[in-house]
């Protein structure tokens, strides 16, 4: 209720208590009922008008304090119901603004929350560990890739991050933030069934009146692995190029030095000599075989009918089966046919098929088999040979890499470089190879194909 409003109903009551008042006044001295009525007349319209005087005034207290509660809801970001309030009401103006901001503060919150979960979100799906600890060292914040780094469950409310970190390493990194106020950054190590490598950075972020840290930690093991292989790479490299090199310049020394004068020696050694020159011709080509898959050697794709295409390899190595005493046998079905680029497929048939024969015992046998679904195609390589320890499986297609680590024991010629290039070969389309061995019963190679639309469209044209 406005101070106009309520002025003008306080003169009314005010005039009509005088006038009320001088005409009983008057009556009474004079006796004169007319006055009398008439002030009892005044009378009622007096008390007309102090009841509607007192409704207005409980109707608008009532209403300003709803807009009080309205207001105090607002300047505490409650949710309340608006007010709604008749045209004409002194505080309907008032109230369609507290309504209207109510409405925008509304608004702003809900695009906050929005942001805010749009962030968390973005947070929670980084493939980096994000963890945020207050200035109260309680985690207020980590993601779930966080919380796979470190191999717990973390919580949503806030609680002390020595709950959820283990790593000595990198406590006392979080620590030496909190004491210096300065970020830091380093690379940690995990110790556990699957050790991994971070590189982790404490970030000290200064708010207005307090502050926070910030941990983000990104796993490197890949990386590392990666450095780790090429140093083993060029360390075995270089181990395996001496060894030939080291032969062929000794003995080359040799005759040099008056021993071709025996015809014999001369003999033997130039075979010797031929031999570590194959050897090394050999360990150089297999070297940039894998250099150039690497490089992204473009695959042609071609239909092969796979049975005389087997054949046809397994041909080239009856020789050195013959001489082991292997049997070689195709099982491959003759209405095969595959879309596949027949230099890779000759290259990884060669360095199966080679082996099994190698590794194989007199007596034993090599076979080829084939298999198909709507997604893949199968090609196996089956041996009967000395077998694999399960050891060394998980080991096997790395370069270099033999079973036996003494080199000097080593009854197998080869580079050490023949798996690991099919593995390098299938990994390049999109394939898989499998292993399954046993010690002194054999191996079996399995290599899938992916099945392409040239495969199929071959298969229906055949």
């Amino acid at each position: 209720m406005t101070l106009s409003k309520a002025y003008r109903q306080i003169l009314i009551i005010l005039g009509l208590s005088s006038v009320t008042f001088l005409m009983l006044f008057f009556g009474f001295a004079r006796d004169n009922r007319d006055l009398i009525f008439l002030a009892f007349v005044f009378s009622f319209c007096l008390t007309v008008a102090i009841v509607t005087a007192t409704l207005d005034f409980r109707k608008n207290e009532k209403i300003r304090k709803q807009l009080e509660y309205m207001t105090k809801s607002i300047v505490s970001h409650q949710p309340v119901a608006p007010l709604f309030i008749r045209p004409g009401n002194p505080y309907k103006q008032i109230a369609d603004q507290l309504t209207e901001l109510q409405s925008r503060q509304q608004d702003e919150s809900k695009t906050i929350k929005n942001s805010n979960t749009e962030l968390v979100t973005i947070l929670s799906s980084l493939p980096v560990g994000i963890m945020v600890i207050d200035s109260s060292q309680d985690v207020i914040f980590a993601n779930h890739k966080m919380a796979s780094m470190l191999q717990r469950s973390i919580m949503n409310q806030p609680h002390s991050y020595s709950q959820d970190i283990r790593n000595y390493q990198l406590l006392s990194l979080i620590e030496r933030v909190f004491e210096d106020h300065e970020s830091q950054q380093t690379e940690i190590r995990s110790v556990g069934d699957h050790s991994s490598t971070w590189d982790t950075s404490v970030v000290y972020n200064q708010l207005e009146n307090d502050y926070h840290i910030s941990v983000i930690m990104y796993d490197i093991s890949d990386i590392i692995n990666v450095k780790q292989m090429q140093i083993d790479f060029l360390r075995n490299a270089s181990h395996e190029l001496k060894t030939p090199v080291t032969a062929i310049s000794g003995f080359a020394k040799t005759l040099l030095g008056g021993a071709m004068d025996d015809r014999k020696t001369l003999v033997e050694f130039l075979k010797i000599i031929d031999q570590q020159s194959t050897q090394l011709t050999s360990l150089i080509q297999d070297v940039l075989t894998i250099s150039h898959i690497q490089n992204g050697t473009p695959h042609h794709s071609q239909a092969l009918e796979l049975r005389k295409f087997v054949d046809t390899k397994l041909t080239g190595y009856s020789s050195m089966a013959k001489v082991r005493d292997i049997t070689l046998v195709d099982e491959v079905p003759q209405d095969a046919v595959v879309s596949v680029d027949s230099q890779m497929l000759t290259r990884i048939l060669q360095n199966l098929v080679s082996n099994a024969i190698k590794y194989n015992r007199s007596g034993g046998s090599v076979t080829v088999k084939y298999s198909a679904n709507d997604s893949f195609w199968q090609l196996q390589v089956v041996d009967t040979g000395i077998g694999i320890a399960q050891k060394d499986i998980s080991r096997l297609f790395e370069r270099f890499y033999r079973a036996d680590d003494s080199r000097t024991k080593q009854k197998v010629s080869g580079t050490g470089l023949g798996l690991a290039i099919v593995k390098e070969l299938v990994d390049s389309i999109g394939g898989v190879i499998h292993v399954k061995s046993q010690r002194g019963v054999g191996s079996t190679f399995t290599v899938e194909f992916p099945i392409n639309d040239e495969s199929q469209t071959a298969q229906v044209d055949k």
